[in-house]
């Protein structure tokens, strides 16, 4: 089996929240974290440090630690704002050329799922951005309905990686569907709003999560991991990532872009 590593680029500055309730909402959730004894005191005092920074991305950060492994993976950037995506059009100008510039694989971060023309206008100012006619599209908060993959494949996506289980690549038209398997959130918090597991009890939900994929015969294994947290302030997400990856590559999984897995998928039909 191998493993599809992608990223969520929600955020870009803590400042730019200033019209939503993320910042309040981040606050409250690290002071009960801290009360809770689910956080040290060093990691409290660098999130607040952030906030004097303006600085809520680790894209570069997450760049360096997979170049050192020799790997690749793919960052989703929003290119509309909604459901607390606020970040300005001009930071996606910004970092999708560097991204693909060294070599790792870029997509939309789809915030429009029932408007298709709203759907098709993040299409296209992705292709305007990238130069690139062949990229695929994860929905933010995996938001969907009845129609959805249906107008993603209208429009001209290569493929989506919104739907959610263990179940395998699949067509939808010409579209490649990669259902996500495991993500930072489902690890760390389970099904509270907050941090509910300790490093050790979250990789032991990743590694299920693996053994499920292994049993049912999964050709590849898709983790998100929400560059936001790749940094000290949240240690231990940071550490799950670190831990997990690792894991992976030391078990001889191969980790693969959604391109080099397509090839081989088209290859095999």
């Amino acid at each position: 089996m191998q493993v599809i590593l992608s990223h969520d680029v929600d955020h870009m500055t803590v400042w730019e929240h200033w019209k939503d309730p993320i910042v309040p909402k981040f606050l409250v959730r690290n002071t009960l974290e801290l009360a809770k004894g689910l956080i040290t005191g060093r990691e409290y005092t660098l999130r607040w440090a952030d906030l004097v920074r303006n600085k809520w991305q680790n894209i570069a950060e997450v760049m360096d630690f997979h170049d050192g492994l020799g790997i690749r993976s793919c960052f989703f950037f929003g290119l509309a704002n909604g459901k607390g995506l606020s970040y300005p059009l001009r930071f996606a100008e910004e970092w999708i050329p560097k991204v693909i510039a060294r070599g790792f694989e870029a997509g939309v971060h789809g915030i429009a799922f029932d408007d298709e023309n709203a759907m098709r206008a993040e299409y296209e100012a992705f292709r305007r951005i990238s130069g690139q006619d062949r990229f695929g599209i994860r929905m933010h908060y995996l938001r969907q309905d009845a129609h959805t993959f249906e107008r993603m494949e209208r429009i001209g996506y290569r493929f989506d990686a919104t739907e959610q289980g263990i179940r395998p690549p699949h067509r939808i038209g010409r579209m490649w569907e990669f259902p996500l398997q495991e993500m930072d959130g489902w690890a760390m918090d389970g099904a509270k709003r907050y941090q509910s597991r300790d490093l050790k009890g979250a990789i032991a939900h990743t590694m299920a999560k693996l053994e499920a994929a292994e049993e049912a015969g999964l050709p590849f294994f898709n983790l998100l991991f929400h560059d936001r947290y790749y940094t000290p302030a949240f240690a231990t997400w940071m550490a799950w990532y670190e831990a997990m990856v690792k894991e992976l590559i030391g078990r001889g999984h191969r980790v693969v872009t959604h391109a080099e897995a397509i090839d081989q998928l088209e290859r095999r039909t």
